[in-house]
C-alpha cells in the first residue's frame, strides 16, 4: 500500500493559495485575459484583406504613363546614363549606387507590358512586401495592434512618391532589407537566423545608407525582448557594427550613394535638419498636403534664430527623461525602441537634399519612407496597448478610431493617386504650386491634347511666353507658339516666332516649308523665298 501522499507543501512565494480548478475560475468565459499574453498571429485572411486593399487604393497609379520625365533635370538614379546592366556591378557603381535597383530596372523593360505600369506595378507589390515584412516584425516584438499598424502604412499618402515617381525603388528594397535584417536579428532561434541577419545587413548597407542603423536598432530589440540584459546580451551585436562601418567607410570613399547637404554651412545644415524634421514628422502624422514635391522654406528659414531649428528635436527629450525612469517596465522600452528607431533611420533624409525637378530645394516623401513605418509602430502600437488594458470596454473604441482612421487614409491616399493617374491635372497642380519653375508648364503643355478643352489657346500663349522669357533657347515651345498664333490669328507675332526660328536653329524641311508659306499669306515674298532656297540646300 503506498503512503499518503502530503498535500500540506510550503505556500507560493506570492504568498496566495493554490485553488481547486473548479473554486479558481468558478466561470472560464469571465476570464479576463492576461494583459501580458502575445496578441494573436495575423490570420491569412488579413493577408488578403491588405493586399487587396493596398492594390485597390495605389491601382490609378498604373494608368499613369509618365515614366523618366525629360523635364526632370534631377538624376534621381544613374539608370538612365547606363547602356547595359553588367555597368551597375561595377567596383566603382557597387560603391556608389545600389546595384539591385539598377538591375531591376533593366530587367522590367524586358516585360511585354506598358512600361511606366510594369515600372509602378512592381514598386506596389514590393510595397507589400515591406508591409508584410513589417508586420512580422511587430508579431515578433509580439506588439498589440499589429495588423492595424501594418495597414495604416501600407496606405499612407507620404508613400504615393516612392511608389510613382521613377528612379526611388531603392528606398523600397533598401526598407525591405532592414525590416528583414532585423527580423532575423531579432528572432536568432539558430545560427543560421544570424547568419542570413549578418547576409541581409551587408547587402543593405550596399543599398541603402540608412542600414547602418540596423546594429543600433538590434540592440533595441534585445532590450525589449529581454527581461534581464546582460552584457553578453549585445556579443551578437558587435559583428554586425564593425561591418556596418566598415561599409560606410568603403561607400563614402566612393562618392556615397546619395546627395547630401555638402555644400552647406553648418548654421545652414542645422536650420536644413530642423525643418526636414519638422517636416517630416508633420507629413507622418497629418498627411493633409499630398504633393510629389514640397517646397522648402528658405524665405522664412526659422527667422527667430537658429536655436529654433532644434525646436523639432528638443520635443523629444521629455520622452526620453520619461523612459529613463521607467526603464525597467515593458512600455518605457517599447517607446525607447520605436522612438530611436524612428531617429536613427530619419537621420537620411535629414541630411538629404531633395530637389524639385529644376534643382530648386524641396522636401520628399521618399527620404523617409524608410522611417515612416517606426513612427507609424510607436503610435498605434501604443494606442493600441492602452484600449488593449480596457479589455472589452476598448474593443468598439479600438475599431471606430481605427475605422475612421483607415477612411481619411484611404481617402486622401485614392484621392492623390487619382491626381497623378492624369498627366494634365498633375502638371497643372504641379505648376500652381511652382508658379517660378517653367518646367512643369511646359510638360503640361506636352500633355495636352484634343481632348482637355479646358485650356483655351490664350491661356497656353500666355504658358509658352513665361517660359520663353526663362528659357529663349526652347525651339519646340518657340515652335507650338508659333502655330498657336497663327490659329488665333496674330500673324504679326508669328512671323516674328518663325523668323527668330530660322535665325536660331536649323529646322527640317516641313518645317521650312510651314514657314514660307505663311511667309507667302503675309506677302513676304522675298523670305518665303530665302526659306525655300534652305529648303533645297538642306535636301
Amino acid at each position: 500500500m503506498s503512503a499518503p501522499q502530503d498535500n500540506s507543501g510550503p505556500l507560493p512565494r506570492t504568498g496566495t493559495l493554490i485553488l481547486p480548478p473548479s473554486a479558481e475560475e468558478p466561470n472560464p468565459k469571465r476570464r479576463k485575459r492576461s494583459t501580458d499574453a502575445p496578441p494573436p498571429l495575423t490570420r491569412p485572411r488579413a493577408y488578403f484583406a491588405l493586399i487587396l486593399i493596398v492594390c485597390a487604393v495605389f491601382s490609378p497609379l498604373l494608368l499613369s504613363d509618365i515614366l523618366w520625365s525629360d523635364y526632370d533635370s534631377i538624376e534621381r538614379t544613374p539608370f538612365k546614363s547606363m547602356d547595359h546592366w553588367q555597368e551597375a556591378w561595377s567596383y566603382d557603381s557597387l560603391q556608389q549606387h545600389d546595384p539591385i535597383t539598377l538591375t531591376s530596372y533593366f530587367l522590367e523593360q524586358a516585360i511585354p507590358l506598358p512600361e511606366a505600369a510594369v515600372h509602378r506595378g512592381i514598386n506596389i507589390l514590393l510595397h507589400l512586401v515591406a508591409a508584410v515584412l513589417f508586420l512580422k516584425n511587430l508579431e515578433l516584438l509580439k506588439l498589440p495592434a499589429a495588423f492595424s499598424a501594418t495597414l495604416i502604412f501600407a496606405l499612407h499618402p507620404a508613400t504615393i512618391q516612392t511608389l510613382f515617381w521613377a528612379g526611388y525603388r531603392s528606398e523600397i528594397i533598401g526598407l525591405i532589407l532592414i525590416l528583414s535584417a532585423l527580423y532575423y536579428g531579432g528572432r536568432n532561434r539558430h545560427a543560421r537566423d544570424y547568419i542570413t541577419a549578418v547576409v541581409l545587413t551587408l547587402i543593405a548597407c550596399l543599398i541603402h545608407p540608412a542600414a547602418i542603423a540596423i546594429p543600433l536598432i538590434l540592440a533595441l530589440y534585445i532590450i525589449y525582448l529581454e527581461r534581464q540584459v546582460h552584457a553578453y546580451s549585445f556579443n551578437r551585436i558587435l559583428p554586425l557594427i564593425c561591418l556596418c562601418l566598415f561599409l560606410c567607410i568603403w561607400t563614402s570613399n566612393g562618392g556615397g550613394n546619395g546627395s547630401t547637404t555638402d555644400t552647406l554651412t553648418a548654421t545652414e545644415r542645422i536650420k536644413h535638419a530642423g525643418q526636414s524634421m519638422a517636416y517630416f514628422s508633420s507629413q507622418a502624422l497629418l498627411p493633409f498636403d499630398n504633393e510629389l514635391f514640397h517646397r522648402f522654406n528658405t524665405a522664412a528659414d526659422y527667422e527667430v534664430g537658429i536655436q529654433m531649428s532644434f525646436l523639432p528635436f528638443l520635443l523629444f527629450i521629455p520622452f526620453y527623461i520619461l523612459i529613463a525612469f521607467n526603464i525597467r517596465k515593458r512600455w518605457a522600452r517599447g517607446i525607447l525602441l520605436g522612438l530611436s528607431s524612428y531617429l536613427l533611420l530619419t537621420l537620411y533624409g535629414i541630411i538629404s537634399n531633395g530637389q524639385f525637378i529644376n534643382g530648386e530645394p524641396a522636401h520628399e516623401d521618399r527620404a523617409f519612407y524608410i522611417a515612416l513605418p517606426m513612427v507609424i509602430a510607436l503610435l498605434i502600437t501604443a494606442a493600441g496597448r492602452l484600449i488593449y488594458n480596457l479589455g472589452s470596454a476598448g474593443k468598439p473604441i479600438w475599431l471606430m478610431g481605427c475605422a475612421l482612421l483607415l477612411i481619411i487614409e484611404i481617402t486622401l491616399s485614392a484621392g492623390f493617386a487619382y491626381t497623378l493617374a492624369k498627366p494634365t491635372t498633375m502638371w497643372t497642380h504641379m505648376s500652381e504650386q511652382w508658379p517660378d519653375a517653367w518646367e512643369p508648364k511646359a510638360a503640361l503643355i506636352a500633355s495636352i491634347d484634343d481632348t482637355n478643352s479646358q485650356f483655351t489657346n490664350t491661356a497656353l500663349i500666355n504658358m509658352l511666353e513665361d517660359i520663353l522669357k526663362k528659357r529663349p533657347d526652347l525651339i519646340e515651345q518657340r515652335t507650338t507658339l508659333a502655330r498657336l498664333f497663327i490659329a488665333e490669328g496674330h500673324r504679326t507675332n508669328a512671323v516674328r516666332e518663325y523668323k527668330r526660328i530660322l535665325r536660331e536653329s536649323d529646322p527640317d524641311n516641313f518645317f521650312l516649308e510651314e514657314a514660307a508659306s505663311i511667309f507667302d499669306k503675309v506677302g513676304l515674298t522675298w523670305e518665303a523665298s530665302k526659306t525655300r532656297e534652305r529648303k533645297t540646300q538642306t535636301q
